[in-house]
């Protein structure tokens, strides 16, 4: 059996590579998260007392560092996006274990993209414009560093997720719960952004299932994307959702004074997949 340690376990994406792991019978996985409970090992991975033991206990073969935090407050994203993956990378290099490590990136960390330049590369600059997009660049960052020092990594970077139960801070995960709320009856009208820009969408299922080959496949110091390959205009990913929990659009309500990004907005971008689709699942 293969061991593998699962950080940020508890999220839609955390369960479905869990799902998928334990459907191929050949892994010990170890859950975490960060309040335990419900078969999640209790881990704070920015504890880096806990974390270090837990490695050194438990001694994987694979660790998948899933656990991260979307929230603009410089300081928290830095602690958790950041210094935890540096000491998970240092418990590995420290305890001269071969565990391999893949690390879950963000196509926030390509930030300004013009359109012209999609499809977006592995390889294309990175210039985050968000807290988020930043600390998941230095992320990568470190994956080359400690690549450098001997260290089995790789970067999944994950554009667009959609599917059930996604983290709210998603544009998904916030309609999702406008349409519940309005299924409900808490709510009677859904007030949402401009949804004029166009993004590389994948299901959740779907981006488990390519992480999972990344982590058996990838090139050990290499980044790939997690992600469809192709463009898709959010006003109508809107209207899949609607359609799909039969609502009318004339209950929307759309302004970019309802907006929750700030800064620049990159109008259109999706994913060059020759690289990723190269790999062998």
């Amino acid at each position: 059996m293969i061991t593998v340690l699962v950080t940020g376990s508890s999220g839609s994406l955390g369960q479905a590579i869990i799902d998928r792991l334990n459907k191929a019978a050949t892994y010990h996985i170890v859950a975490t998260s960060r309040d335990g409970g419900d078969g999640y090992t209790q881990l704070d991975v920015c504890d880096t007392k806990q974390l270090t033991e837990l490695i050194c206990k438990i001694k994987p073969e694979l660790i998948l560092h899933l656990a991260a935090t979307f929230d603009n407050d410089f300081d928290k994203a830095y602690a958790v996006n950041v210094d935890a993956t540096k000491n998970i990378l240092e418990a590995v290099l420290l305890s001269e274990s071969n565990s391999r490590v893949l690390l879950v990136g963000s196509a926030a960390e390509y930030g300004v993209i013009l359109p012209e330049e999609n499809p977006v590369s592995e390889d294309h600059v990175l210039n985050p414009v968000s807290v988020y997009g930043l600390t998941k660049a230095w992320q990568t960052q470190l994956a080359g560093v400690y690549y450098a020092r001997g260290v089995d990594v790789v970067v999944a970077r994950v554009f667009n997720l959609y599917g059930d139960n996604v983290s709210e801070r998603l544009f998904v995960g916030r309609l999702q719960k406008q349409i519940d709320d309005v299924l409900s009856g808490r709510k009677t009208v859904i007030e949402l952004g401009s949804l004029s820009a166009s993004r590389d969408y994948v299901s959740v299922d779907e981006a488990a299932a390519q992480i999972v080959t990344i982590a058996k496949s990838g090139e050990s110091g290499q980044i790939y994307h997690v992600a469809s390959g192709k463009v898709v205009v959010m006003r109508d990913m809107l209207l899949r959702l609607l359609e799909k929990n039969k609502l009318d659009v004339s209950i929307v309500r759309e302004s970019e004074e309802l907006s929750n990004r700030s800064g620049y907005d990159v109008p259109v971008i999706y994913a060059d997949m020759t690289k990723a689709s190269k790999l062998e699942a």
